[in-house]
């Protein structure tokens, strides 16, 4: 089991690094190829929307190859994508493969993601914000590793070391065993009845569907919030206080510091109070934390702020996966791909609205549109805690 545990913190270690590593070098990649940054961001771009399709497509991968197959394949795409980012000149041939690494990501989230809270007989909530935290430690390195390439003149060479290192994790996966797990992740013989009918696939209680509507709603609006602070914190600081740009770039590494250190903390944490209330006191943490930004009279209670609101929010994405799928028994890929792919959609429609108020309006409007998200999070959590009970009623009388 220690094992697997290994393997499913260095895969969210990959991701770390794959949702970042354009970004990071996006500057002397513009320079290099000779283009604009409107076609940098088409690659960003190109590459969430292969994530999203792996998110979606992941369940469906599992049922045919199984897991192990499916994991092997995720990486190997992964791999393929940062070895041709790393040595292709031709740009529409990097279009055409940043999808094939982001589908690559998006489905060793979903399927790991799964596994953990589907499979593992102890320590899920624990294990699961501590995969969260090597993605959080992927985040805050590569671009540490991209800036030691770029001073050297070989920007590229960031993409070859994650295809490396990626590589070897491929091979550990595929070929070494995990005791126990073997069994969960090799493919599934279809079980037939007497009468030679296929056994039906597990459905949804009625009863949990608004749970896992609401559910959808809140990783929307969580993974929204979450992306809208790190891309416009820079922004938000410069028409709030006098900082100079060093420091305003300083902001988006205190909150994925603080993210990281959270979930860390939260590791140790989660078996002593249980994730039940981590969960309530990080919602409710962040959006106190969130008024405090808004309100803010100076810059260093803002940066004060920034990581108070990073080191609470750090586990509510890991712990809300666990809640909702809760009930879900043969169900947690179909569940978590859901949840995640909803993820991505925040990702990417909230910043756009933020980014939309800070030309609009006065940079308080924002702010308290932040406060805003941070509240609806709350309500939301509300909402899933009273009909995670009714659920749970139902698959108590269930079973009685």
């Amino acid at each position: 089991m220690k094992r697997f545990v290994f393997f499913a913190c260095l895969i969210y270690c990959l991701n770390g690094f794959g949702h970042i590593i354009i970004g990071t070098v996006l500057e002397p990649m513009v320079d290099s190829y000779g283009i604009h940054y409107g076609d940098g961001g088409q690659l960003i771009m190109n590459q969430f929307l292969g994530f999203l399709a792996g998110v979606l497509f992941a369940p469906a991968f599992v049922k045919t190859i199984g897991r192990k197959n499916t994991l092997s394949l995720a990486l190997l795409c992964f791999a393929v994508s940062q070895f041709i980012l790393g040595f292709v000149s031709n740009w529409n041939i990097l279009l055409f493969t940043a999808p094939i690494g982001g589908a690559g990501i998006g489905i060793a989230e979903t399927v790991v993601a799964a596994l953990i809270v589907g499979h593992l007989k102890e320590k899920k909530a624990s294990t699961l914000v501590l995969s969260e935290v090597f993605f959080g430690v992927g985040a805050l390195v590569i671009p540490i590793i991209s800036a030691f390439f770029i001073m050297n003149g070989i920007w590229n060479a960031s993409f070859t070391v994650v295809a490396i290192i990626t590589s070897v994790t491929l091979i550990g996966w595929f070929f070494l065993s995990f005791g126990e797990m073997d069994t969960i992740l090799k493919k599934q013989v279809k079980v037939r009845t007497q009468n030679k009918e296929k056994k039906s696939r597990n459905q949804y209680p009625r009863k949990q569907i608004p749970l896992l509507v609401i559910g959808a709603f809140f990783f929307f609006m969580y993974v929204g919030t979450e992306m809208v602070l790190p891309n416009y914190l820079p922004t938000i600081l410069g028409k709030t206080t006098n900082l100079d740009a060093s420091s305003l770039a300083l902001s988006i590494t205190v909150f994925w510091l603080a993210m990281t250190i959270g979930r860390l903390c939260m590791t140790f944490v989660i078996d002593k109070i249980g994730y039940t209330k981590l969960f309530i006191i990080s919602c409710i943490g962040q959006f106190f934390a969130l008024i405090i930004f808004a309100v803010s009279p100076s810059a260093i209670i803002s940066y004060a702020a920034i990581f108070l609101t990073g080191l609470l929010m750090g586990g509510i994405f890991s712990i809300g996966l666990l809640i909702i799928n809760e009930n879900s028994a043969g169900l947690e890929e179909w569940t978590t791909s859901l949840l995640v792919a909803m993820g991505g959609l925040g990702g990417a429609f909230l910043p756009k609205i933020a980014g939309e108020l800070i030309d609009r309006f006065p940079i308080s409007v924002t702010l308290w549109a932040l406060v805003l998200f941070g509240f609806i999070l709350v309500v939301l959590m509300g909402a899933i805690f009273y009909f995670r009970k009714e659920t749970n009623e139902v698959v108590e009388k269930a079973t009685v």
